[in-house]
């Protein structure tokens, strides 16, 4: 068996598109991508630091927060203190009465109730069937 002979190109038509220029367009593709890429992994890091930061300012103002917090509940209690309040009282002059007096107005009816007492017939309107 014998192989067949390669097929003859005239000597002036060689084909110079194809074996002169090199394969350029895919490494063009490759090196685009691969630097977008790069750009996008330093794009995200970048992003991620920015929230980094954002992140400890906010843990710094939360601790001062905090702080501010306490120093008031600190002040409140300091300010409702019973013995507190009654020297402020006394610097004003307001002190406990040591007589008490019992004032009669005319015209009111002794005996008459609390808050129950006086809605009762204001009870009574609403409650009415026709």
């Amino acid at each position: 068996m014998t192989a067949g002979a390669f097929p003859r190109t005239p000597v002036g038509r060689i084909d110079r598109k194809r074996s002169s220029r090199p394969v350029v367009r895919p490494l063009v593709i490759f090196v685009v991508a691969v630097t977008i890429a790069f750009f996008a992994v330093i794009y995200s890091r970048i992003s991620l630091d920015r929230t980094a930061f954002e992140l400890q300012q906010l843990d710094r103002e939360i601790a001062v927060e905090e702080q501010l917090h306490w120093d008031l509940r600190a002040e409140h209690a300091r300010l409702q203190a019973p013995d507190r309040i009654t020297q402020r009282a006394a610097e004003l002059g307001l002190v406990y009465p040591v007589d008490q007096r019992s004032i009669e107005v005319t015209g009111v009816e002794r005996g008459v109730g609390g808050p129950e007492d006086r809605l009762t017939d204001l009870r009574a309107l609403f409650t009415e069937q026709p």
